[in-house]
């Protein structure tokens, strides 16, 4: 992305993104922000991170010991979607 393709994506943000874009973007310059990783930071994916927060808080997860465990249970899961069908 050229800076002038950047320029026009600022010019069309809605005023309620300005801010949080300026954030972001003065973190990834300055510095505490690696820029692969400036998604981690935007917004909607700290939205997304809080609601996981809350769902850990409420007991609403489930851990699994393996890699097999889980996928055991995800097929299981797949399986009740089907015969729903």
């Amino acid at each position: 992305m050229t800076k002038a393709e950047l320029h026009k994506l600022v010019d069309e943000l809605p005023d309620t993104a300005v801010e949080g874009a300026g954030v972001l973007l003065r973190g990834i310059i300055g510095g505490p922000i690696d820029p692969d990783q400036a998604w981690f930071w935007t917004p909607e994916w700290q939205a997304r991170e809080r609601e996981a927060d809350a769902d850990k808080a409420a007991g609403r997860v489930e851990r699994f010991e393996s890699d097999e465990a889980f996928m055991a249970a995800l097929e299981e899961r797949r399986g009740s979607l089907d015969a729903d069908l």
